[in-house]
């Protein structure tokens, strides 16, 4: 990566940080005019564009990016949380599951177990918790495990609350 590339992306980025995401864009293009190959810089004009609501222009970026470096991890972050927020759940699965294979850490677990837990998969979620805090102990996979289950019980409940009024009302 040329040096005046890496600043304007890191530029970039600090933009981004700052909510200014149209000077973002400005340095992300400058980068791509120096090296119209930066992985880096087509993820990065992704998150910029994503945050300013162009959501398919910044899949586009994503994918660029995923075609220059097939193992940017970012992108394909990127690109699974895109699938997730449109409720793709299957397709964003598949990119993270992509993305552990590949050396994903713990918050891609977390991220996993969010999909699992929006497609009714409670107890394979509560396992990728279970992993994700082996991996790193951060209090909130705790809570997010807690909540799961709490969740899980609740159906529970409610499950033989419907089934015990379905008798008696019979």
């Amino acid at each position: 990566m040329h040096t005046k590339e890496k600043i304007l992306i890191h530029k970039g980025i600090d933009m981004v940080k700052r909510g200014m995401h149209e000077k973002a864009l400005e340095y992300y293009d400058r980068a791509l005019e120096i090296n119209p190959n930066s992985s880096d810089a087509w993820n990065n004009k992704g998150v910029a564009l994503y945050n300013l609501d162009r959501i398919d222009e910044a899949l586009q970026c994503y994918n660029r990016a995923l075609e220059i470096d097939p193992d940017n991890l970012d992108a394909m972050r990127n690109i699974a949380f895109v699938h997730r927020a449109r409720g793709d759940f299957e397709k964003a699965m598949e990119l993270y599951e992509t993305v552990m294979e590949r050396g994903g850490d713990a918050y891609d677990l977390e991220a996993k177990a969010t999909i699992l837990v929006a497609l009714g998969r409670f107890q394979e979620a509560i396992e990728c918790i279970g992993r994700a805090y082996e991996m790193t102990p951060d209090p909130r996979f705790e809570v997010e495990m807690a909540a799961i289950i709490g969740k899980v019980q609740a159906m529970e409940d409610l499950a033989r609350e419907s089934s015990g009024s379905e008798q008696s009302g019979g």
